[in-house]
């Protein structure tokens, strides 16, 4: 290598460190280093402001930061680690207790790397202070936890009371009917209630999935009947078909989680309706389609509305809404949650002339017979 070689290679070498520094510096996560031997040799302003910890703490043992309870795991891992290169929290996000300079414990998130040269084995960490995110988590569980309680006390004796005016002697069939459907609505709505915290599981990414066969065609036609009345009031026709035909009964089965697959599609035929200027109809079509090796459902719902502009780049976010005096905004970030613990997804289209489309796919189970 000639000098002008050697000139080139310290000076991209210089910039690199330069690049290092000034991304190190300016985060406000903490990044750490840290050699076999346990001991820190670099701590950014990030760790200084999360730990409490000035540049004196270079050269202190990891455990300074770490509670005392977690030391000897900490100790085996990195033991093992350097005996077999196994670590199964290597490439991870972990969500742990760390100790700051006053002592008190506080949850942080932490990702951990590392690298091996001639001087031997380092690790890196960089780790985020979560106490904000987790109180955030608290108060909302409190909240949600309020809301169900406060929810289903008016919900049971509305229930109760429509369960009890179906015995009544003198009372029409409409009437009947209407008093079922009531109840029948508040029984589903208390169900709903209860599975609120399978969403904020989902959100989580933590909500494992139990599966049993369900009858998409029937399960729409179930809808279709609690919808009855608000369709009748915009003067809407729902038309399901299956595979281009119009679908009485059916037996498209797929495998899923009935109660959540009700409510997101509930949840997005309400919206279709309640979007759908009046004497339209909305169209549900069921088909099913091959991506590769697997076929899923597709689940398509149209409305001859369009979606407003300010609102398509994030029609699936939490609290997203437009226009709709009451709506919460939670109706197709809950039925984006739902579709994808389905190991489904959710989209649409929109336009002045095909109206809008909004697509769920769903995994494809068995057709019976």
């Amino acid at each position: 290598m000639n000098t002008l070689d050697k000139e080139k290679l310290l000076r991209e070498l210089k910039e690199s460190e330069d690049r290092y520094r000034s991304v190190t510096e300016t985060s406000i996560d903490a990044i750490i280093t840290a050699d076999d031997n346990d001991s820190i040799l670099t701590w950014n302003k990030g760790a200084e402001l999360i730990f409490g910890h000035g540049p004196e703490i270079v050269g202190s043992s990891v455990t300074t930061i770490i509670p005392e309870r977690y030391r000897k795991p900490h100790h085996d891992g990195v033991n093992r680690f350097l005996k077999t290169g196994e670590n199964h929290l290597l490439g991870k996000k972990l969500e742990l207790m760390a100790l700051r300079k006053d002592g008190t414990e506080f949850p942080i998130e932490l990702s951990l790397s590392f690298w091996q040269s001639a001087s031997g084995v380092y690790f890196g960490a960089i780790i985020r202070d979560i106490t904000e995110r987790r109180q955030i988590e608290r108060i909302r569980e409190d909240v949600q936890r309020m809301m169900r309680h406060d929810l289903k006390s008016p919900l049971i004796g509305i229930t109760g009371l429509a369960k009890n005016l179906q015995k009544g002697p003198n009372l029409t069939d409409r009437q009947k009917k209407t008093a079922a459907l009531i109840q029948e609505l508040g029984e589903k709505t208390l169900k709903w209630i209860d599975r609120s915290r399978d969403l904020f599981q989902m959100e989580q990414g933590i909500y494992k999935l139990t599966a049993q066969p369900v009858n998409l065609i029937d399960l729409l036609k179930g809808i279709e009947k609690q919808l009855e009345p608000l369709a009748f009031k915009k003067g809407v026709a729902i038309r399901v078909a299956v595979f281009g035909q119009p679908a009485e009964k059916g037996h498209e089965i797929l495998n899923g989680d009935e109660d959540l697959l009700e409510m997101m599609l509930a949840n997005l035929l309400k919206n279709a309706i309640e979007a759908s200027p009046e004497h339209a109809p909305i169209k549900i079509s069921i088909k099913v389609d091959e991506k590769g090796d697997q076929k899923v459902h597709i689940v398509d719902i149209r409305n001859s509305a369009t979606i407003p502009k300010e609102v398509r780049d994030t029609f699936f976010d939490a609290y997203s809404t437009s226009g709709k005096k009451g709506g919460t905004g939670l109706g197709t970030y809950n039925a984006m949650l739902i579709a994808r613990a389905h190991q489904g997804d959710i989209r649409f289209t929109t336009s002045e002339t095909e109206g809008t489309h909004v697509i769920v796919s769903l995994p494809h189970g068995r057709k019976c017979g």
